[in-house]
């Protein structure tokens, strides 16, 4: 009987929730018993109301009353369960036994040792100064201890329960924008490419309006000239059909058909007429066409330019002083080089200076950013002195050969240059430029350099093929103040 005593409970013992046997079970204001844990979790979340989850019946406010007689009914079934003789609980061991050493009632609560007290202990030695209260005012005084913290518990979890709600939100709220950004950034490239395809179509349009212009006009003034010609050879075969005629026909003049007699100033003179030429107005037609787009490619050139300076991810560019030339200084944190030729630089006194299209980064005074590309966009941007002559770009090693191929531009003898491994082109830039934007495309083998205060192009390189080798950021600077 005492092993199914378990079995034997109704099914009222079992949570509705969890439907397992109650834990710590309590009380709502339906009259209805749950574990406290569930029914916690249950209300953790309330909206307009507390709802039981067994009736649905909803109050107000929370209202949890515990159940001490349910709890104990299912401690006895448990110890049963497992054997065991009924023990008294700890108050009624407490009421029968008393204090073990004295075997009196324990009455009072020594605060300094935490413990309880029969009037006997209270009056040793070893309890005589210290504070001890009657059991009701120390459980009293430490429920309202527990209960002043519990409340400081419960109000950080509603602060934190609040906290994250208004961050769950704000995560939607950031969410929703960067959706709206993507639609909104959608919306303007596709009306963006409408409007190219339209205005392309519009173009192309005029320009099949010109091709059937000068399709018409040709054959017209072919059709005019084809008829002027056959006039010409039919007056040419009939002049050579008189010129065969016998000598006394040849020269009968017959007037009655009003035929004048020949002779040299009434033979072989024609009044050609030449149809006018529709060409110089197509002409005309083209070049305004020409003119009138001239603006719409320097627009889309200039948007070209602003993707090329926009698109590429910026990196930071940390100079390795492993690669730099004797005569140059490297600041510690890498971020700046500075001309400190102890000696005269190279090409000194031949007025040539450095000429990396001709040496390449190993003998003029350069070094190499620690940092390589090997795929992707990517820029950085140059602060340079107005002194002395400087070169910045890119660098890429050719494999087994300890040869440097490089694309960059500079300043070198007050004259600005594009210059790679086996050439060097003058630029002419409208001002002298003190932050310079290197952008690299990888895939596409571009270099460009910028005005990187203007947002203008200096200068773009062709296409090169990188053949899948780590660029490096490479760097030049000589004579005197000269500083990257």
């Amino acid at each position: 009987a005492a092993a199914g005593a378990m079995d034997a409970l109704p099914g009222e013992a079992s949570c509705p929730i969890c439907l397992e046997y109650f834990r710590d079970p309590v009380s709502i204001h339906c009259g209805h018993h749950f574990c406290r844990p569930c029914i916690e979790r249950c209300w953790e979340w309330p909206t307009a109301g507390f709802a039981c989850p067994r009736c649905r019946d909803t109050a107000p406010e929370r209202s949890l009353r515990p159940s001490r007689e349910l709890a104990r009914v299912l401690e006895i079934a448990r110890r049963l369960s497992r054997g065991e003789a009924l023990a008294p609980g700890p108050e009624e061991e407490e009421e029968e036994e008393g204090c073990r050493r004295h075997r009196e009632p324990l009455e009072v609560f020594c605060k300094e040792d935490g413990a309880l007290l029969c009037a006997i202990c209270r009056e040793s030695r070893a309890h005589r100064a210290h504070t001890v209260l009657p059991l009701p005012e120390a459980a009293r005084e430490y429920q309202e201890q527990i209960q002043a913290g519990l409340q400081s518990l419960k109000d950080e979890r509603d602060k934190l329960l609040e906290f994250r709600e208004a961050e769950m939100r704000r995560n939607w709220e950031c969410l929703e924008k960067t959706e709206a950004e993507r639609q909104r950034i959608l919306s303007q490239f596709q009306g963006l490419r409408l409007s190219l395809e339209e205005h392309s179509r519009h173009l192309l349009a005029r320009l099949r309006d010109l091709e059937r212009d000068i399709g018409k006009a040709q054959e017209e003034n072919a059709t005019s000239l084809t008829q002027e010609i056959s006039r010409l050879d039919s007056r040419v075969q009939e002049l050579e059909e008189k010129c065969r005629q016998p000598d006394r026909t040849f020269l009968q003049v017959t007037r009655d058909n009003g035929t004048e007699p020949p002779g040299p100033a009434g033979l072989g003179q024609e009044n050609i007429q030449l149809p006018p030429s529709p060409l110089p107005e197509l002409e005309k037609k083209i070049h305004h066409f020409r003119e009138e787009n001239v603006l719409l490619e320097e627009t889309l050139r200039s948007f070209q330019d602003i993707l090329m300076f926009e698109l590429p991810e910026k990196m930071a560019v940390t100079l390795d002083p492993s690669t730099a030339h004797p005569q140059l200084l490297v600041a510690p944190d890498g971020s700046s080089v500075s001309w400190d030729g102890a000696q005269d630089p190279p090409g000194a006194g031949d007025g040539t200076g450095p000429d990396p299209a001709a040496d390449g980064p190993g003998t003029d005074p350069s070094v190499l950013g620690r940092e390589g590309v090997t795929g992707g966009r990517r820029c950085w941007d140059v602060q340079v002195a107005p002194a002395g002559s400087w070169a910045l770009g890119v660098a890429r090693e050719t494999p087994g050969s300890g040869e440097w191929e490089l694309w960059s531009m500079g300043l070198c003898q007050d004259q600005f240059w594009a210059l790679t491994s086996l050439e060097r082109i003058p630029l002419f830039p409208l001002r002298a430029p003190r932050r310079v934007r290197v952008a690299l495309d990888y895939e596409r083998g571009q270099v460009a350099f910028f005005d990187a205060d203007e947002r203008s192009l200096i200068f773009a390189f062709p296409a090169a093929a990188f053949k899948g080798q780590s660029v490096q950021p490479w760097f030049l600077v000589w004579g005197e103040g000269s500083r990257i």
